[in-house]
């Protein structure tokens, strides 16, 4: 099989590496006592932003981050601090800032997948719900409560509002609690970023299985953004969010041009296009069964990195959650890795360099491949898929001597990967020869 070439120029930058390897949860979601401690693996993958909102363990849905958790008694006064359960929620979200990531904060209640619900309805006092949010934010950004300063930058109104476990009200109910939180919030505080909504998703425009549900996800966006653009109930939004899961990367890549080609048509050039949630693998069983997995999450990391989409957010970092393909702690003694936990350190591995630089020659649904320079030190990620054979990178505009290469190798044992090294390999002729398989990840350093 004739082999394939891939060309990195050093001297054609392509902007910043993107905060793509942020997660949804943090390193200690375990529970009331938090036991699923992974500040070290949030560390070593550099996790830039943490998108905190629905959460399980221990603590459930009613004692921490929603806004019935913080404040229990909707009747009571918002302006007391007495009104305010914060600890559980402090000591979730200091565990975010132990490990140096940003909260991206979700304002709202988590999923009810049941036909009674008990929080998800929409509250009569709009008002009063936007002031509590004000308060909440107080307290992390301003110290109010004995609280903290941690210029918390992003907020974002409620999730998934446009299916039913994530809101039971009317599109029109949730529009208008936007319109009035967004509105309030931007007034107190000017600099913070507003946005919305962890939207389901744009499955409708390519899936022909795609269920009723589904189909309504599109329409209710439409009908949204329509809404805050009318000047009678206009309201300030700086990002728009979406969720995306699947194991095609190239329907990822689809779903973020549809996305950044509807903000603009609607009048949003400068809204940013947020995934709030995405996973290469159904939720309906652990991702890290799959040995493709891992090069799912590559190929998706290198195609959003090279699309318009500003910031990412893989679910879940939850060791508890089914959707984490990253690491679990199955026998409660020990941290286990799966390749997918490597490729998000890979990633992270470019994100701090910072600049991006061109990659020609990609061979789609094969071959992906991007990298990235700071002062004296590049890097490469490359991951295939379907293929197998020789792979060869050239380097342009390069003064590296040497380099070192690191291969995953994911196995059949739940994606647990086999990791090859081989340092100080000197570059010949300005070229670096690989013997790739088929969905092997690689990481490749120059110096």
């Amino acid at each position: 099989m004739l082999g394939k070439s891939i060309t990195v120029d050093f001297e054609k930058k392509c902007g910043r590496i993107k905060p793509l390897c942020s997660v949804n949860c943090g390193p200690r979601s375990g529970g009331a006592g938090l036991s699923y401690d992974f500040t070290d693996e949030f560390c070593r993958m550099r996790v830039p932003f943490v998108r905190v909102g629905a959460t399980s363990g221990d603590y459930g849905y009613n004692q921490f981050l929603n806004i019935h958790s913080i404040f229990p008694d909707f009747s009571a006064d918002e302006n007391l601090e007495e009104s305010y359960n914060f600890l559980p929620t402090d000591l979730y979200l200091s565990s975010v800032k132990a490990v140096g990531a940003e909260i991206f904060y979700c304002f709202g209640e988590a999923a009810e997948p049941y036909s009674k619900k008990l929080f998800v309805s929409p509250t009569s006092d709009k008002g009063k719900w936007a002031r509590i949010c004000e308060h909440i934010l107080m307290h992390y950004n301003e110290g109010w409560a004995n609280g903290f300063k941690w210029n918390i930058k992003y907020v974002e109104i409620w999730n998934s509002p446009d299916t039913p476990e994530g809101f039971a009200g009317s599109a029109e109910e949730y529009f208008e609690l936007y319109r009035i939180t967004a509105n309030h919030l931007r007034e107190r505080f000017p600099k913070l970023k507003i946005g919305a909504y962890g939207a389901g998703g744009f499955y409708s425009l390519n899936r022909i299985d795609a269920t009723e549900e589904m189909k309504s996800y599109v329409p209710f966006m439409q009908q949204f953004l329509s809404y805050i653009n009318k000047e009678e109930t206009g309201a300030p939004i700086d990002f728009f969010s979406w969720s995306c899961m699947t194991a095609n990367p190239e329907e990822l890549a689809m779903h973020a041009k549809y996305a950044r080609s509807y903000l603009d048509g609607a009048g949003h050039k400068r809204v940013k296009s947020i995934i709030s949630k995405y996973n290469t693998a159904p939720s309906q069983i652990p991702p890290c069964l799959s040995q493709s997995f891992p090069s799912e999450l590559a190929a998706s990391l290198i195609l959003t990195q090279k699309s318009s989409v500003e910031m990412m957010f893989y679910s879940s970092a939850d060791a508890s959650s089914v959707e984490n393909g990253l690491f679990s702690v199955e026998d409660h003694t020990s941290h286990r890795h799966y390749s997918a936990y490597n490729v998000m350190c890979f990633f992270a591995e470019l994100y701090r360099l910072g600049t991006a630089v061109e990659t020609t020659a990609d061979y789609g649904k094969e071959l992906y491949s991007l990298a990235a320079k700071g002062n004296d030190e590049a890097a490469i990620m490359l991951t295939t898929r379907k293929y197998s054979g020789k792979t060869e990178i050239v380097l342009k505009g390069s003064t590296y001597k040497t380099c070192s290469v690191t291969k995953v190798q994911p196995t059949s044992d739940r994606g647990t990967p086999n990791i090859f090294k081989a340092e100080n390999v000197a570059i010949s002729g300005s070229k670096i020869i690989l013997q790739t398989k088929e969905n092997e990840i690689y990481l490749v350093r120059l110096f």
